[in-house]
């Protein structure tokens, strides 16, 4: 037996942490001298520790650890388990990631190397547009290029020709941080037979929508034609009267360049 100093050595736990696996019924001492107090480990509980501090290194609670530990040996269940984790850790990385390239905007150094321009706002009537269109439910905004790519797949194999840029429509009420609402669409010279998911219809005429369009990368620009657009709605006392939408007139298929890159924020509004 070791006292809890001398079996932290062993195990290169400290005794703090040790005392908190007892106090959170992870790792019990295996005796407590009821005289003087002292804890006592053996050898044949090291590894049952190590279970404990190879769950806790990869990213498991307390909670999670204590549920975990009495199937650890379960090859089927503990697959199933860090499978969930992994796909935590993946989606934790990309939000680490999303953190850093906004950090380095915020610093300058990617910002200097980007030219975003907001233009007016105008407020104008929108003309009717026929469009193919997918509609889903993405798991974050930043996941839209998942509907472009499944419809510029189906499109090329049906050999479906766009006459312009496209339009991205965002249907939710409220801003969504998670499962969000979107609809792409290309527009066409003429309504074919919808396939499944992908619908044919035509997008009516809007009778007053507030336009704000942007040149540049969409990171970025879309909040710098936000905020234009919600000044000028504020000044001119109007109000939302449909879901907003981009449209995409210079999308990255036609220029490689960012900086040539051109998107108009169209929002239907009605005076208040």
């Amino acid at each position: 037996m070791f006292r809890i100093g001398e079996f932290s050595k062993l195990v290169r736990v400290s005794p703090r942490m040790l005392r908190h696996y007892e106090k959170c019924g992870l790792l019990y001492p295996a005796e407590i001298d009821k005289f003087t107090g002292y804890r006592q480990y053996s050898a044949g509980q090291i590894p049952l520790l190590g279970n404990i501090v190879s769950l806790r290194d990869v990213g498991f609670s307390i909670d999670e650890i204590k549920d975990t530990l009495p199937r650890f040996d379960d090859y089927a269940y503990m697959d199933r388990v860090l499978r969930i984790k992994l796909a935590e850790a993946k989606e934790a990385l990309s939000t680490e990631q999303e953190k850093l390239n906004r950090l380095m905007q915020m610093s300058g150094t990617v910002r200097k190397e980007r030219k975003i321009m907001v233009f007016d706002v105008e407020l104008r009537k929108l003309p009717s547009v026929k469009v193919l269109s997918l509609r889903g439910i993405i798991p974050r905004y930043r996941d839209e290029g998942m509907l472009w790519e499944k419809l510029g797949t189906y499109a090329a194999k049906k050999q479906i020709a766009a006459t312009g840029g496209g339009y991205s429509t965002y249907f939710d009420e409220e801003y969504k941080e998670i499962d969000p609402d979107v609809e792409i669409a290309i527009p066409v010279d003429e309504l074919g037979e919808s396939d499944g998911e992908f619908v044919y219809k035509e997008y009516p005429e809007i009778p007053q929508a507030a336009t704000a369009r942007f040149s540049g990368p969409f990171d970025g620009g879309y909040d710098a034609a936000c905020e234009k657009l919600a000044k000028w709605m504020e000044a001119h006392g109007y109000a939302f009267a449909g879901p907003l939408r981009g449209h995409v007139t210079v999308p990255p298929s036609e220029d490689s360049n960012p900086e040539d890159w051109m998107t108009e924020l169209q929002a239907p509004v009605v005076k208040k």
